[in-house]
């Protein structure tokens, strides 16, 4: 427990923050979305993230932000106070990034991720900071979303709503099951997608955003579907309660899906024992980390939860 202690102090005290802007902190940030609120402030990022923010709509003082913030290269050594740092490719597209963090002296060693992909680095540490993903953290995950399921939507001429987190997961999805089929977005999902158009009956949208305008066509009596890509359980009541609420959609189906190109559990248990089987300390929706914890114990991982709750986007 002392040790579980040093590695909370770590991430919690130390002048480098994790996708948390806090005042007199330097952020480091991993992946777009991953930080709850983009308070202006001393910003750290990979070269490919820092350039994807300055496509978003960002007020001023982020922009200033924005301009000053230290861009770094994977397999880069760089410093934050007492930390020497390390960024991995987290297998997420946008620059998103794990960081490896070894404190000066004495500590552990840990490994920092928010979400990984199939292609995610791994290196040796003593402790994985790991969030609880439904592709690999529930034991009966849906299945990922495929390109033939929207293929054959669009040709049956269906209205679709795909709901996602992140921009990260509207570039992944956009990347692997969209490219033949014309497709929109939320103008927050824009500025980081190729060749969306307006006019499509496809639509990449916002867990949070269910309410905005656009979520659905007017004509709400037409054929068609709303994708829930990897929704908690507030998101997948609240998009329940609004097909309950409007029975003129009821020719609308409601499906779940799985982020395409995330890690699944054999995936995952290989990272792990790539990072020299570190002890885990488990982040994360508690819906999904329950499954995790009992998977990851089974796996021979001892295992340490952190309460997290829910947080909303900003990107």
């Amino acid at each position: 427990m002392s040790e579980l202690h040093l590695v909370q102090q770590l991430i919690g005290r130390e002048r480098l923050s994790l996708d948390l802007c806090a005042r007199g902190r330097t952020c480091f940030l991993s992946h777009i979305g991953a930080a709850p609120r983009l308070v202006p402030g001393a910003w750290i990022g990979h070269r490919d993230l820092i350039y994807a923010l300055a496509l978003a709509n960002l007020a001023p003082q982020q922009r200033t932000a924005l301009a000053r913030a230290v861009l770094v290269e994977h397999g880069r050594e760089f410093g934050v106070g007492r930390l020497v740092l390390n960024t991995l490719a987290s297998g997420l597209p946008l620059g998103g990034s794990s960081l490896r963090l070894q404190p000066r002296g004495n500590g552990p060693v840990c490994l920092y991720t928010w979400a990984l992909g199939e292609a995610a680095t791994a290196a040796p540490c003593e402790w994985l900071l790991l969030r609880a993903e439904p592709t690999w953290a529930q034991d009966d995950p849906p299945r990922p979303l495929a390109a033939a399921a929207l293929e054959t939507l669009h040709a049956l001429d269906a209205s679709v709503t795909v709901l996602v987190a992140t921009a990260a997961d509207a570039r992944q999805i956009a990347d692997r099951c969209l490219t033949k089929v014309p497709f929109t977005a939320h103008p927050r999902f824009l500025p980081h997608l190729e060749g969306a158009d307006h006019r499509a009956r496809i639509r990449v949208w916002p867990h949070d955003a269910v309410d905005a305008p656009g979520f659905w066509p007017a004509a709400t009596s037409e054929t068609g579907a709303v994708i829930l890509v990897d929704a908690p359980e507030p998101v997948r009541r609240q998009v329940e309660a609004w097909h309950g609420n409007h029975p003129e959609t009821r020719r609308i189906e409601l499906a779940r899906a799985g982020c395409p190109g995330r890690l699944g559990r054999a995936a995952l248990a290989d990272l792990w024992r790539r990072c020299e089987q570190p002890q885990i300390l488990l982040r994360g929706d508690p819906e999904w980390a329950s499954d995790a914890r009992r998977f990851l114990h089974e796996l021979g991982a001892r295992v340490e939860a952190q309460a997290q709750g829910t947080q909303l986007p900003l990107l």
